[in-house]
């Protein structure tokens, strides 16, 4: 098996070293990197995320198996129109990206007939997003999207699912629409909420200093999603936008309830809100 790796930051240098290290226990593929950088292929070589690697996106495709799209949301269509001419027959494509509706839909429209592609976002993360903060263990456990929809076929996508939990993910499946409208409420909105918290002590006129000063634990992890990379927020933002306003809407609706119940005074009713939100919470984690 010939696996191919477009992107080599935190998912796409952890699907190598879960793929290298799945071969040390039976499984027999070889691993082809494909980064704009030479320093980033050798430093993939260098960890034994890769086999080998290139900066031609249509050399490093040509015989693969299976390929991995894994760069920023607003790239993933721009490469597939790049190798779908290098693509071998059989050959299957799947991404990683946090918004599938938009994808999935032109992703199939540009896939030639007799290749395929299956739509993927595997839960999992960190603020650092580039190769030194790859792990192989980075989806152990971890929830596995993959979007079908009646377009897509059912031995590529079998396939896509059996690498995915080599690589120790749990896969869900999910139709591209539902799986934008969940993402949204339990990952881009978290961004959007730390965001708008960490700007309001940013623009707040009184008090400030003493604000940075005095943050502990509490706002540590309420906004940690906040330290991200800017430009993969503005790519879910924008590619998701719909459902991301439609639960900011929502959002917005329960704080003004919140904020309503505390300008009461009502200390049954702010218990209520809190406790309603702790019940969810807790049967979330435990």
């Amino acid at each position: 098996m010939r696996i191919a790796i477009i992107g080599l930051g935190l998912i796409g240098g952890s699907i190598g070293l879960g793929l290298k290290r799945c071969n040390v226990e039976g499984l027999t593929c070889q691993v082809i990197g494909i980064s704009r950088r030479e320093e980033t292929i050798q430093a993939a070589i260098d960890r034994g995320a890769i086999d080998e690697g290139t900066t031609d996106l249509k050399l490093g495709v040509k015989d693969a198996d299976l390929v991995f799209i894994c760069t920023p949301i607003s790239l993933i269509i721009p490469t597939l129109k790049t190798i779908v001419p290098a693509l071998k027959q059989g050959a299957i494509v799947t991404d990683v990206a946090s918004t599938k509706g938009l994808i999935v839909a032109q992703a199939e429209k540009l896939t030639p007939k007799g290749c395929f592609f299956v739509g993927g976002h595997p839960m999992a993360g960190k603020e650092k997003v580039k190769l030194e903060a790859a792990e192989a263990d980075l989806f152990k456990g971890a929830t596995w999207v993959l979007t079908p929809t009646d377009n897509t076929d059912k031995n590529a996508l079998e396939t896509v699912a059996e690498y995915v939990a080599l690589l120790g993910g749990k896969v869900m499946k999910m139709e591209p629409k539902l799986h934008d409208l969940v993402v949204a409420g339990i990952s881009h909105m978290p961004l959007a909420v730390a965001a708008a918290l960490v700007n309001t002590i940013a623009e707040a006129k009184e008090g400030q200093a003493e604000m940075k000063k005095t943050a502990a634990s509490g706002f540590r992890d309420t906004t940690r999603v906040a330290s991200g990379d800017p430009i993969l927020g503005v790519d879910m933002f924008t590619t998701n936008k719909a459902a991301v306003l439609k639960m900011i809407v929502a959002f917005k609706a329960s704080l003004s309830n919140l904020e309503k119940v505390i300008k009461d005074g009502n200390a049954e009713r702010i218990k209520a809100e809190l406790e309603k939100a702790k019940s969810l919470r807790d049967s979330i984690y435990g």
